[in-house]
């Protein structure tokens, strides 16, 4: 095996990392979930355009992460 090949290879970190990306892109859309429900039902006090904002932002950010780790899953399976 070249060092090259071995470089290549990947490691048990680097699948953790996928699997972690994936996990918190699903906390991320739990967290936007979550500030929806509570501005909707009057439970914080943050004005409408602040709340769904951030709330809009932590969906986009959420998806992101979800697509990250996805593909660096299909990345690895086919090295």
């Amino acid at each position: 095996m070249s060092i090259e090949e071995r470089n290549n290879k990947p490691t048990g970190y680097d699948k953790l990392k996928a699997y972690r990306h994936i996990v918190m892109g699903i906390m991320y859309l739990c967290f936007a979930v979550v500030m929806f429900y509570l501005k909707q039902f009057g439970a914080i006090e943050l004005s409408a355009a602040v709340a769904y904002s951030l709330g809009g932002l932590l969906v986009v950010y959420g998806v992101f992460r979800i697509w990250r780790g996805i593909a660096d899953a299909k990345a690895m399976s086919g090295k």
